[in-house]
């Protein structure tokens, strides 16, 4: 039987079944953030929130005309979505800018208005500069790529500071309400805007629908996840985990280039197959993260012997003189690095695969992987010069 809690009382509630022992404790427990990011929960619902909030912003009707309206109570009549175009963020990171998700168009009278609307899960993520009227104005100085997704815009326009739309959920109003502890929000609450979501909308389209309800079976809690935003996101972020720990626990040893894949059917059926005695969903993803920690330190071990043998220092003499010797600017120093290493890497896995786990004899192997990469010492330096002429062939001369 599920309890109709309060909102406060749905995020104090205490079990010993989760992290930290209350719902909010999880959110600031560092081992399960931790753990569920390496699986790519923070992303995974970063991506899924803007995904809600561009939906909603670009539905017009009166619905929606709250969160179209900026700081200054201007209904927005034109959306524009920034984050879903590579170049702009490209070019925002070249210049040192922020990067807001969405611009809005509206007017005030026979003026034209602008200005930014960011997405934010987290409200105390949220940073007021990030859409101030000074980084609008910034994005529009970086020419066509952001302007040519907006309608005309009159040289005398309003740009205004801008707003965060975040979930209408309990933790979202405690933050802004109480603003205290490790995580707290700056922002005024004018500069919030809420979108409510269901707990099902929200996780639906993420996948691992089936682990999360095992997750729940093993739990227990007398709170429904169809129905608490926050306990969703709390499964959410655990089958993140899961994730995380079968991917260190099937990934090759030796990587190069490897794109990692989860199967979520076979995350599931190892989650269920580890439920062997009574335990949280928490308590067996635990388990499955120190069986995993065998497999991390082995990649360690095999990244320490296969590690690029060339010192820093060295390898920029060695590139100035060469840059120098053509009269050309030197190239990135990094650059030559990881094309090195590439170069490095790729003759080692040709040599040995990818070594996939489980390893019986895991020292013989380690010492294998050492010697080898000791052999590549004569064909290093040669690759070394080779890689440090073609890019100072494609540098630009030296200024007079």
């Amino acid at each position: 039987m599920t309890l109709r809690l309060s909102p406060e009382s749905e995020l104090d509630f205490t079990t010993s079944a989760i992290p930290g022992g209350s719902l909010i404790a999880a959110v600031y427990d560092r081992a399960y953030m931790q753990l569920s990011d390496r699986g790519g929960a923070s992303n995974a619902v970063g991506d899924r929130w803007a995904e809600l909030c561009a939906e909603a912003l670009f539905t017009s009707g009166p619905a929606y005309s709250e969160l179209r309206t900026g700081a200054h109570g201007i209904e927005a009549a034109t959306t524009a979505r920034l984050d879903d175009i590579p170049e702009i963020a490209r070019l925002a990171s070249r210049n040192k800018l922020q990067n807001p998700d969405f611009l809005m168009i509206g007017n005030a009278g026979d003026a034209q208005t602008l200005w930014a609307a960011d997405a934010k899960f987290s409200v105390d993520t949220a940073r007021s500069k990030q859409v101030s009227s000074d980084v609008v104005r910034a994005l529009l100085d970086l020419g066509d790529t952001v302007r040519g997704l907006l309608p005309p815009l009159v040289p005398d326009m309003d740009v205004l500071d801008g707003v965060f739309v975040c979930p209408d959920y309990p933790l979202t109003h405690r933050l802004l309400r109480e603003r205290r502890g490790p995580r707290r929000a700056t922002v005024k609450n004018h500069e919030v805007r809420f979108l409510t979501v269901t707990p099902d909308q929200f996780r639906e389209p993420m996948g691992q629908l089936g682990l999360q309800a095992f997750f729940a079976e093993l739990d227990a809690l007398p709170i429904d996840p169809h129905q608490s935003l926050m306990l969703a996101l709390y499964y959410v972020r655990l089958a993140r985990a899961a994730n995380g720990c079968w991917l260190d626990m099937t990934s090759p040893l030796l990587t190069f280039r490897d794109v990692p894949i989860v199967d979520e059917s076979a995350v599931e059926a190892n989650a269920r197959a580890m439920a062997t005695m009574r335990t949280s969903a928490w308590g067996l993803v635990q388990r499955w993260n120190d069986v995993a920690e065998e497999t991390r330190r082995q990649r360690a071990a095999v990244d320490q012997a296969t590690s690029l043998p060339i010192n820093g220092k060295l390898l920029r003499a060695q590139i100035e003189a060469a840059a120098a010797a053509a009269n050309v600017e030197p190239p990135s120093g990094s650059r030559v690095r990881r094309l090195l290493g590439s170069w490095y890497r790729g003759c080692i896995r040709d040599q040995f695969g990818p070594i996939l786990p489980p390893v019986g004899n895991f020292g013989a192997v380690l010492d294998e992987l050492g010697r080898y990469a000791r052999s590549l010492q004569p064909e290093l330096a040669d690759a070394t010069a080779r890689i440090i002429d073609e890019l100072v062939a494609e540098s630009a001369p030296l200024a007079p």
